[in-house]
C-alpha cells in the first residue's frame, strides 16, 4: 500500500454523532475498507457480501491493473467508537480523453442510512480531486465506467451479480442531499430465455464481397490473447459511447484469469470472417451463486464449502458483459448485424442456463435496447450515475 502520514482525520460532529473520515493508509485498513459492505448490510434484502480476496485483487494497487494507469484514494468513516459508518474512494484514470480531464470520479461508496456520513465522504472525495485541478465530480465508478459503474437505485431485492454494484435503497437520495444530480441510468436487463430459443442458431448472412464465415469458442489456453483480441473489438465498438473511457488489456486479462476456476470455452464466442475476428459475444455465470452463506470469507473453512460447490453446482443465473464489433464493419448493414449473431451463438453454446442478464445498457442507447427487447429482455434493475449540476459535470438535476 502507498503509505500516507496517519492523523486522526477530519470529524464532524460531537460526542456520539462524531464522524471521523480517516485515509486508508495500511493493508489492514485496506482489509477493513473491503469487508465495510458486509458490516453495513448484512440481513438486507437482496445483498451478498463478495469474496474479500476478490475485491483485494480489484483494490489493492500492488495487484490492481488499474494501478497502472490510474491513481486512486480511499477513505473510511467511524464513529465515535471506531466502528465504520461508510467509505468512498476518488480516482483518476490517465486513459481518460482530455475533453474530461476535469472530472474526478469517486466510486467504492456504502454508508448507514445517514445524509451527513454520506455528505462527509463525497465532500472527501471531492476535496481529494479539488487538490489535483479537477472541479467536477462524478460517480460512481468502482473504478472505471468499464467495472462496477452506477449506484444500483431499482431491483435490489432481485440480488447480487458478478462484477455489477448492489447498494440499499436508501442511498441514492443520501446522494443527492450531499449535492450531486443525477446524470446517466444504467440498465439491467433480464431474458427470457423460452422467447430467446428461438434465437439460438441464427445466422447473418453474407454481404457481397464477404468471404468465409466462421464461429469459435474461447482459448483457454490463450487468456491474454484472447483478452486482447476483446479488448480491440470492445473498444472499436463503444469509443463514441457517453463516458467512454478504453478497456485496457491487462485489466481483461486478470478478470478472465480470476474467474478461471468457473470460466468455460462457451462463455465466449468469436464471429471470423475470412478467419479474422470481426465480432465476440462474452458472459459469465454469476460467481454470487457458490458463495452464498460464506459472507465473503473462504478462510479458515469455508474454502471446502467453496470448492465443493465448485465440482457440483450448476449455475441459474449468467451476465452477458461485453460485446464487440470490428471498427470497418461497425456502420454496415453486414456489421449492425454482427451483434445480433454474435449474441444468438452464446445462446446456443450455453442451452440451459437459468437466467441470463445483459448489462449494463445506457438507458438512451435505443439500438442496443431494441435488441436485447427483440430477444426477450425486460428492465429489471436500474443504476445511476451522479455528478455535479450543470453542462460540465453531466447533470440534469432530474432522474433521466
Amino acid at each position: 500500500m502507498r503509505q500516507v502520514r496517519r492523523t486522526g482525520g477530519q470529524v464532524l460532529g460531537n460526542g456520539e454523532n462524531r464522524v471521523r473520515i480517516v485515509e486508508v493508509a495500511t493493508r489492514t485498513d485496506l482489509k477493513r475498507f473491503v469487508q465495510v459492505p458486509r458490516h453495513l448490510y448484512s440481513g438486507l434484502a437482496g445483498f451478498e457480501p463478495p469474496l474479500d480476496f476478490e475485491r483485494m485483487q480489484l483494490l489493492d494497487p500492488r495487484r490492481a491493473p488499474f494501478f497502472g494507469h490510474g491513481e486512486a484514494a480511499f477513505w473510511l468513516a467511524l464513529d465515535a467508537a471506531g466502528r465504520p459508518l461508510g467509505r468512498i474512494s476518488a480516482q483518476y484514470d490517465r486513459l481518460t480523453p482530455p475533453e474530461r480531464a476535469h472530472i474526478g470520479h469517486f466510486g467504492c461508496l456504502e454508508a448507514v442510512d445517514d445524509a451527513a456520513v454520506v455528505a462527509a465522504l463525497i465532500a472527501t472525495a471531492r476535496d481529494w480531486h479539488a487538490r489535483r485541478g479537477r472541479r467536477v465530480l462524478q460517480g460512481p465508478y468502482t473504478f472505471s465506467i468499464n467495472e462496477e459503474a452506477g449506484l444500483q437505485v431499482e431491483g435490489q431485492e432481485h440480488g447480487a451479480m458478478i462484477l455489477m454494484p448492489w447498494h440499499p435503497p436508501y442511498l441514492g437520495a443520501h446522494v443527492e442531499a450531499a449535492g450531486l444530480v443525477p446524470v446517466k441510468d444504467l440498465l439491467a436487463y433480464v431474458i427470457d430465455l423460452d422467447h430467446a430459443a428461438k434465437w439460438r442458431g441464427m445466422t447473418v448472412a453474407k454481404a457481397s464481397g464477404q468471404g468465409q464465415m466462421t464461429t469459435r469458442m474461447l482459448d483457454l489456453a490463450a487468456l491474454d490473447r484472447e483478452a486482447e483480441l476483446m479488448t480491440e473489438l470492445f473498444n472499436a465498438s463503444w469509443n463514441d459511447n457517453w463516458g467512454f473511457v478504453p478497456l485496457a488489456a491487462p485489466e481483461l486479462a486478470t478478470l478472465l484469469k480470476v474467474s478461471r476456476p468457473i470460466l468455460r470455452a462457451n462463455h465466449a464466442t468469436f464471429i471470423e470472417v475470412d478467419g479474422k475476428v470481426s465480432a465476440f459475444a462474452f458472459g459469465l455465470p454469476n460467481a454470487y451463486e457458490l458463495f452464498r452463506g460464506l459472507n465473503g470469507r473462504l478462510l479458515p473453512f469455508n474454502w471446502a464449502r467453496a470448492a465443493y460447490r465448485l465440482l457440483t453446482h450448476r449455475f441459474d443465473s449468467y451476465r452477458f458483459t461485453l460485446l464487440g464489433v470490428r471498427s470497418d464493419l461497425r456502420d454496415t448493414t453486414f456489421g449492425a448485424r454482427l451483434p445480433m449473431a454474435a449474441i444468438a451463438q452464446l445462446f446456443s453454446q450455453n442451452r440451459n442456463p437459468g437466467s441470463l442478464e445483459m448489462s449494463w445498457i445506457l438507458d438512451d442507447n435505443t439500438r442496443m435496447r431494441r435488441i436485447i427487447e427483440r430477444i426477450g429482455g425486460t428492465v429489471y434493475k436500474r443504476y445511476r450515475l451522479y455528478g455535479d449540476a450543470g453542462p460540465a459535470g453531466g447533470g440534469t438535476g432530474a432522474a433521466p
